[in-house]
């Protein structure tokens, strides 16, 4: 218990951070890799670029950097309409394969896997077994995106 606030407003309080910690986190879970580090990289850069402070403060850590940026977007959700706004009807989902060239075009050595462990280690086998021949793991990224809808109890 803290000495300047009573319990029931810090417990409350503590509560409310983990609550937007939480919503944080899931709003990353729904981006692709590469959204994430787009998201990554320019709330770093926009934090730190727009920051005016005294440059011998210490800097927070890139995720805690994020993390502030992203959750001042939730709290101005007008001004920040795409961070607010549903991102896909259905999760990104990512899929496997491994490659190697075949009359100098990449062809598909290996069927696609949705485990990123089980990929790598038919990468590994495959280097093991032709060590002679070059083999490539590739990322297929898929992302749903509503883009267009029609509700009839809007239009009324």
């Amino acid at each position: 218990m803290s000495d300047l606030l009573p319990e029931a407003l810090a417990e409350y309080l503590i509560n409310r951070d983990d609550q937007r910690a939480r919503r944080i986190e899931e709003f990353l879970a729904k981006l692709t890799p590469r959204e994430r580090g787009l998201v990554h990289d320019a709330a770093v850069m926009g934090f730190f670029q727009g920051l005016q402070r005294d440059r011998g403060d210490s800097m927070p850590k890139d995720p805690q950097t994020v993390a502030l940026v992203i959750d001042a977007c939730f709290a101005y959700e007008d001004l920040y309409v795409y961070v607010n706004a549903d991102l896909a009807p259905y999760p990104a989902t990512s899929t496997y394969t491994v490659e190697t060239p075949r009359r100098d075009e990449w062809g598909r050595w290996s069927p696609v896997m949705d485990d990123t462990d089980w990929a790598r280690d038919r990468w590994q086998t495959a280097i093991e077994h032709s060590s002679g021949r070059r083999f490539r793991m590739v990322r297929a990224d898929t992302v749903y995106t509503v883009t267009a809808e029609h509700n009839p109890d809007e239009e009324a």
